[in-house]
C-alpha cells in the first residue's frame, strides 16, 4: 500500500506540531519554576525586618531596597503569567489541530486499507 503524499504530508506536518508543543510544554516548565521560585522569593522579603537585599546582577551581587526587589519581582511574575497564558492557549490551539490531523489521517489510512483489501471481483 502505497501512502499518497496528501496524507504524507498531513503526517510530516503532525510530527511538527507535536515537536512544537513538546517545545511549547518545555518552556511552560521552565515558566512555573521560575515563577515558584519568584514566589519563594517574595516570601522571604516578606518575612525580612531589613530594609536592603541582595540582588543578583550578572556575577555581583547589589545592596537594593526591599521594596523595589519586591516591585520589581512582582513585575517579573506579572510578565511571566501574561507569556504562560497565552503559550497555554497556543498549546490548546496546537492539541486541537493534532487532534484533527490524526483524525484525518487514520481515516484516510483506513479507507486505504479497506480499499486495498476489498474483493477484486475475479
Amino acid at each position: 500500500m502505497e501512502i499518497p503524499k496528501e496524507v504524507q504530508a498531513d503526517i510530516v506536518n503532525y510530527q511538527a506540531l507535536q515537536n512544537q508543543l513538546a517545545i511549547i510544554q518545555n518552556q511552560l516548565a521552565r515558566m512555573d519554576a521560575e515563577i515558584h521560585s519568584i514566589d519563594d522569593a517574595l516570601e522571604a522579603l516578606e518575612q525580612t525586618e531589613d530594609e536592603f537585599a541582595y540582588k543578583a546582577a550578572g556575577p555581583v551581587l547589589v545592596k537594593v531596597r526591599v521594596s523595589v526587589l519586591k516591585e520589581e519581582l512582582q513585575e517579573r511574575k506579572e510578565s511571566l503569567s501574561i507569556k504562560k497564558a497565552s503559550l497555554e492557549k497556543k498549546a490548546k490551539q496546537i492539541e486541537a489541530t493534532l487532534l484533527q490531523l490524526k483524525k484525518k489521517i487514520e481515516a484516510t489510512l483506513s479507507q486505504l486499507q479497506g480499499a486495498g483489501n476489498a474483493p477484486t471481483g475475479a
